[in-house]
């Protein structure tokens, strides 16, 4: 079949299998206090679209000219480029002549990263006192700017108040700015308003598409950064609020919370261990889950990311779910105090549907991605990393108890294993580091470009049985159970292996 009609084919089955229109990116942070093994995560999911093809791509270190500028190709929004520009990775769009780069998700050569990020939007009154730029910074441009000329994450901070102050903002952002040892939560409101916030360590939050951040409190240089006059300009237009007698910068410059907004507040919270009312009038940015025991591992910031309220438990007026077919990607980095520096984090990342999807992981420090990665295919192509795990998970999507339930399966296995082995690849990672910059970085690297292609490759196999199984009940015949993928007996052998050895070893202890 030509690539042509295969694009039309997808299409039209991407079609079929969207069930709402709203878009409905959703952020994570969940401070080390809370994770089962005492790392930070940073996560997020990109939903835009189910047809919007994505790469993976590393940057490699560039030195410019005097007076060369980067360039947004669709407002005309420049910035200065650095003498040097420091390697960095990113998540682009793959047609970036239509709307901008949108890099989404690095990290760079000094273990920087930047998640960009969560759109949101100041109320009618600050928007008409404080317009957006037309060619100011905008999401499109972040990563690319950021990353390159940074060395810390406050000094990430800085320079996003450093443009928004001189060149202004194009839109209203979330985004965040992390390394290993801190985390910035950044809420940029109108064109030249913003408010940063470092994140302890003993809190987490989930923030949907609107502004959150309560107290900002300007005498704290320690743990805030904002707009000097941020208080009084407030005070000043008439949008000054207060939440338990002190000054609320969302209440202030944000719309008030509703739809899907809060819906996936209320899921969020809750599947994060906070009991909240979905009516309360004012949500806290920042939680705790009720049960001091209640930690959380990166396989449950996994299942929230997929989270479509198959338990049942959502408020009857539930209509978007932090899950949803619309993703283009989604992502989960991981700090943990044994990395060095350099290294960064640990970044897991599913391209597509995370529902029928998998999340391979990577470190910041790779110098190259898997080839398919690099793929640059707007339309299908059996070629591209995007495209492989989209059209699986577009073909599940379908159906997703008949179709898709097999292939979730599967991948939460793949999953597990992979997790599993994380803690001896950590090790593994540290000594290759140890022994030189350049030996750590060709070992990750090698090791992500094994994975991602054995994930592809498990994903191709899947597609084609799949089709097959589809195509088989569209003649008008029907299969006695639902479609399970041949390479689930892997690990369902596997399993039974490692239940004979655990009966032998408790039978020989009995004996005994």
């Amino acid at each position: 079949m030509k690539k042509k009609t295969m694009a039309a084919v997808m299409a039209s089955l991407m079609a079929a299998s969207s069930l709402s229109s709203a878009l409905a990116c959703t952020g994570t942070i969940v401070g080390s206090d809370w994770t089962t093994d005492g790392s930070t995560i940073v996560a997020r999911t990109e939903d835009i679209s189910a047809n919007h093809a994505k790469n993976f791509i590393v940057h490699p270190r560039t030195h410019y000219k005097a007076g060369e500028l980067f360039r947004d190709v669709t407002t005309g929004f420049t910035y200065p480029q650095p003498e040097t520009a420091y390697k960095y990775t990113s998540v682009p769009d793959t047609d970036i002549q239509d709307d901008g780069y949108y890099g989404e998700i690095g990290f760079n050569e000094y273990g920087v990263s930047v998640d960009a990020t969560v759109s949101a939007s100041a109320n009618e009154k600050a928007q008409a006192a404080d317009p957006y730029v037309e060619d100011g910074f905008r999401e499109a441009d972040m990563v690319d700017v950021i990353l390159p000329r940074v060395k810390s994450a406050k000094e990430g901070v800085n320079l996003v108040a450093q443009i928004v102050q001189e060149k202004g903002a194009a839109e209203g952002n979330i985004l965040t700015i992390a390394d290993k040892e801190e985390v910035w939560y950044i809420e940029i409101y109108t064109g030249h308003r913003f408010a940063a916030y470092k994140v302890p360590d003993n809190v987490m939050a989930v923030y949907p598409n609107c502004f959150l951040l309560g107290e900002v409190d300007l005498n704290d240089n320690e743990n805030y950064m904002a707009s000097s006059d941020l208080i009084d300009f407030a005070k000043s237009i008439g949008i000054y609020q207060e939440h338990n007698g002190k000054f609320h910068a969302a209440l202030s410059y944000g719309n008030p919370v509703s739809g899907g907004n809060r819906d996936r507040l209320w899921e969020g919270q809750t599947q994060l261990g906070h009991a909240v009312d979905y009516d309360t009038p004012v949500f806290d940015l920042f939680f705790q889950p009720d049960d001091a025991a209640d930690k959380v591992s990166v396989k449950d910031v996994m299942e929230l990311q997929r989270y479509r309220n198959e338990d049942g438990t959502a408020p009857e007026q539930v209509t978007t779910t932090i899950g949803t077919e619309r993703t283009a990607e989604a992502h989960i980095v991981q700090f943990k105090d044994a990395y060095p520096a350099e290294l960064g984090g640990l970044l897991w990342m599913t391209m597509g549907n995370p529902e029928h999807s998998v999340y391979l992981p990577s470190f910041g420090n790779i110098t190259d991605t898997a080839d398919a990665y690099q793929v640059e295919a707007i339309d299908y192509d059996a070629d591209s990393a995007y495209w492989k795990f989209r059209g699986l998970s577009t073909l599940a999507e379908l159906n997703r108890d008949w179709y898709g339930a097999g292939v979730r399966e599967y991948w939460d296995a793949y999953e597990n294993k992979l997790i599993a082995e994380q803690e001896q690849t950590d090790k593994t990672v540290i000594e290759k580091m140890a022994q030189g910059k350049g030996v750590g970085a060709a070992y990750t690297t090698e090791l992500a470009e094994t994975i991602a292609n054995d994930a592809m490759s498990k994903a191709d196999l899947m597609y084609s049985e799949l089709m097959s199984f589809m195509a088989y009940e569209g003649s008008g015949k029907k299969h006695a159970e639902a479609f399970a993928p041949s390479v689930l007996a892997e690990f369902e052998q596997a399993e039974q292996s490692a239940d004979t050895q655990t009966d032998s070893a408790a039978q020989a202890q009995t004996a005994e």
